[in-house]
């Protein structure tokens, strides 16, 4: 198969794309009917190896995939999809006339989201796609509203271990400064500094060396990482 041969309908570039992998071409027509007519995008493929390929290109919101197919058949692109960086979080929707039980086992064991009978059946189509882009979307958000949290985490861990040696050096540059105009500057105050500076520096590494999630309350209602237990040693 070669891109020629797979057919594109485009909606808007916003719209969620549906990528159809099937080698009946009367079920790829319906089925691209269907969804276009829900105004999402549809690409079709019409075997698993189709479907590795345009995956990888196209990064589709969910991928409707017959599980019999010449070439490679959808369980099997399915447990290569899943093994990819790049594609194991698209959903995978199967569609199939068999739906005995070791058949659903297997679609599932090799990382389907859900399954459609054939003949497909309009209304439970459309359900299981919006079910299945609602779950995405707040998936989605969710993982967002993780990253945002961890990034405030981040920066007041950052503010709590750096405020105190920062306050210490600027009571100490005062001292210096008096001391200076007195002519009695000392070398253990020099060293003071130099000891919050790097204290400093080891803040710095220990940030840059943050592997894992460990936070500790520090205010009621707020947390921040806790950067000691957080990074390697």
């Amino acid at each position: 198969m070669n891109a020629s041969q797979n057919e594109t309908i485009s909606i808007s570039d916003s719209s969620p794309l549906i990528l159809v992998v099937d080698d009946d071409q009367i079920t790829v027509k319906l089925l691209q009917k269907l969804i276009t007519n829900e105004d999402y995008r549809a690409e079709t493929g019409r075997n698993g190896e189709d479907c590795l390929k345009m995956a990888k290109e196209l990064s589709p919101d969910i991928i409707l995939l017959d599980i019999s197919m010449p070439v490679m058949d959808g369980i099997e692109a399915c447990k290569i999809l899943k093994k990819e960086d790049s594609t194991k979080d698209i959903p995978v929707i199967f569609i199939t006339s068999y739906t005995d039980n070791d058949t659903l086992n297997a679609a599932f064991s090799a990382g389907g989201t859900d399954y459609i009978r054939k003949p497909v059946n309009s209304v439970e189509l459309m359900v299981r796609i919006k079910s299945v882009l609602t779950q995405q979307k707040l998936k989605s958000e969710l993982i967002e509203k993780e990253k945002l949290e961890g990034v405030l985490e981040m920066a007041g861990a950052i503010c709590h271990e750096v405020r105190q040696p920062l306050q210490i050096l600027y009571a100490y540059i005062e001292i210096i400064k008096d001391a200076a105009a007195e002519n009695k500057l000392s070398n253990d105050d020099i060293e003071k500094i130099k000891g919050q500076l790097q204290r400093l520096n080891e803040i710095t590494i220990k940030i840059s060396r943050i592997r894992k999630y460990e936070s500790f309350d520090y205010l009621e209602g707020v947390k921040i990482i806790d950067i000691d237990k957080a990074s390697l040693t």
